[in-house]
């Protein structure tokens, strides 16, 4: 099981600041957020055990996967 935490706007769009998740890739994670499609999902700022990830990382049992949504501001 991995578990995945949401945090910023995301965290507000998905409905929930954690699940967990039975999945071999962040790119399984990215399907499988709560209230977030696909293309919303591609945006995020993605960390496996707290180090940058792609979507494409692999995962295995125990790992925490992090989504930020970007920082924005002007």
């Amino acid at each position: 099981m991995v578990t995945v935490k949401i945090y910023g706007v995301a965290r507000l769009k998905a409905g929930t600041g954690a699940f967990e998740c039975d999945v071999k890739s962040v790119d399984e994670v990215l399907n499988r957020i709560p209230n977030v499609t696909r293309k919303e999902a591609k945006d995020l700022v993605l960390l496996v055990n707290g180090k940058p990830a792609g979507r494409h990382s692999r995962l295995k049992d125990g790992d925490e996967v992090v989504l930020l949504a970007p920082a924005g501001g002007g």
